[in-house]
Order: structure tokens, then C-alpha cells, then sequence
């Protein structure tokens, strides 16, 4: 998984432009995820909800972050894909358990720098991802496991709104 905070610049016309990428590593026993759980077991073993700003003040902790998103990058034959990540949610036990939530974004020009469209559309794609360690497990790998549900991704939409074509 390839997740990078990216400097976000307004464009009057709502477009977004992308650029100064820095990536963020979610597993391993260095990663934002075990960080947290570490640094606040008694929070971690309670369902919890990790902000990007929080995320940010785990992965550069004597830095203050402003203006800054966490994105998903994934590149395949069709090329560059984004999604602009919300939230995550999670409980830890021995495992950790988390949902990713990522709002839908247009990829305007792939870049550099990249510029992409926030979709206006009140949706969000859900991702349910596990790691193997936690706050029972400190000593764990911390590697991406199969979610205890293998619920996968799913795409939210409100009542009344369709997919697109």
C-alpha cells in the first residue's frame, strides 16, 4: 500500500494542486499504526478515530502540519489512482483492526505536480484492513493481516444518489 501526504494549494477554479509528496509508512513496528497503539495503549483498546492531523502529528512529530492530505496511490495499467483518505477507525487487541475511510477524487493531470478534483458527491469508500500486533500483542509484526470479516471495500453513497455509468 502506498499512502503519501501531499501539500495541498486551492485553485479558484476547486481544483486541487498536489505537490511535495512525502510518504507514510501504516505498518510495521515502526509504523503511524503501531505508533499510536504504543504511545496511547488505554485509547487504542477503545474504538477509536485517528484524524489526517493526527496521522500527521504521528509521522512528523516535531513539525507543524497545515494545508497537508494523506492520499492511497495506486498505479496499474490504467494508471495513476488517488484517494484522499478521511478518517480511520479502529480497535486493538491483538490484532488491530481498522476501517479506512477515503473520499473519491478526479485525477485532473497525473503531474507533476498532480492536480486532482475533490468529487462533490457525498460518498466515501470504506476499507476494512487489519495488522498483526496491537495493544495485547505489542510485540508483533505489524504487518497487514486478512480483516476478520474480509469485508473488503465497499462505496457509500446517501439515499437517492446512483453510481455513475
Amino acid at each position: 500500500m502506498s499512502f503519501k501526504s501531499y501539500a495541498l494549494h486551492p485553485q479558484p477554479d476547486h481544483r486541487l494542486v498536489l505537490d511535495d509528496p512525502q510518504p507514510l509508512v501504516f505498518s510495521g513496528i515502526r509504523g503511524l499504526i503501531a505508533r499510536f497503539v504504543q504511545s496511547s495503549p488505554s485509547r487504542a483498546s477503545e474504538p477509536w478515530r485517528l484524524c489526517p492531523g493526527e496521522l500527521h502529528a504521528l509521522a512528523f512529530p516535531d513539525t507543524l502540519v497545515r494545508d497537508r492530505g494523506i492520499f492511497f496511490e495506486q498505479v496499474d495499467e490504467r494508471g495513476l489512482e488517488l484517494q484522499w483518505l478521511q478518517s480511520v477507525h479502529g480497535i486493538s487487541g491483538e490484532r488491530t483492526e481498522m476501517m479506512f475511510s477515503f473520499a473519491p477524487v478526479t485525477l485532473v493531470r497525473a503531474g507533476p505536480p498532480i492536480v486532482i478534483l475533490p468529487e462533490t458527491a457525498a460518498c466515501t469508500y470504506n476499507e476494512g484492513l487489519e495488522l498483526e500486533g496491537g495493544v495485547l500483542a505489542p510485540k508483533g509484526t505489524w504487518h497487514w493481516g486478512k480483516p476478520h470479516l474480509a469485508l473488503g471495500g465497499v462505496v457509500l453513497r446517501p439515499a437517492g444518489r446512483s453510481l455513475p455509468a
